[in-house]
């Protein structure tokens, strides 16, 4: 293996501003619906997760600097863990972070590592 100081990095920096604003939407609608008692899941521990990462998502603000890894990070935590619940409802939210992470194409199930991350070889 060899190291090349002219490689561009596979990963970007910053998240565009119009994307974070439609996370953003996604998270607060998901905590709107978690609020409400919609989830209809026992699992109180994966309630308070997606209700953790959906609030650092609303939390996040117009006009800061973004830093697309933990933006992504907590955007695919809430993602995976409503493709978890499979409710219409939660699968309609998840569609909703697909297409604010430009992930659309990825059939429904979880994702493991983010896509973002993967290099072009």
């Amino acid at each position: 293996m060899s190291t090349s100081h002219d490689a561009e990095p596979h990963v970007q920096a910053e998240i565009d501003p119009v994307d974070i604003d439609r996370l953003r939407v996604a998270a607060h609608q998901v905590l709107r619906w978690t609020e409400e008692g919609g989830t209809d899941d026992p699992d109180v521990a994966r309630v308070d997760l997606i209700r953790h990462h959906a609030g650092t998502l609303v939390d996040l603000g117009s006009g800061a600097a973004h830093p697309f890894a933990a933006a992504r990070s907590h955007a695919l935590t809430v993602r995976n863990e409503l493709v978890e619940i499979g409710t219409e409802k939660s699968l309609t939210l998840a569609v909703w972070f697909d297409d604010a992470l430009g992930i659309s194409t990825r059939g429904g199930e979880a994702i493991t590592s983010d896509p973002a991350e993967r290099g072009t070889d």
